[in-house]
């Protein structure tokens, strides 16, 4: 059997190395952390986008819908006008075959 030795070096300038390497690594976890954190917001403000989009998209139908509408109830007003406007001639046609 191999036996190996690890030999622990405990140089006040090799643990201050070790240190400065393990804060960096805490820094670069934490920058990785705030950019994720950034994307996930970004990701949030497009969805808040899209469905902004969206409402206005509905709010515009909604709107073409009344303009349908209300143009049904114009038309509908026009035909009972001519309905209306009809009446006296459909009566003088009558009299005429009366007479």
């Amino acid at each position: 059997m191999l036996g190996y030795v690890l030999k622990v070096n405990l140089d006040p300038r090799f643990l201050e190395e070790v240190g400065d390497l393990i804060n960096e690594n805490k820094l670069v976890n934490g920058v990785q952390r705030l950019i994720n954190g950034f994307q996930r917001f970004i990701n949030e403000v497009q969805r808040l986008f899209n469905a902004a989009k969206r409402l206005i998209n509905g709010v515009q139908r909604l709107f073409n819908e009344y303009q349908r509408l209300i143009n049904g109830v114009q038309r509908l007003i026009n035909e009972y006008q001519r309905l209306i406007n009809g009446v006296p001639r459909f009566i003088n046609g009558v009299q005429s075959l009366i007479n």
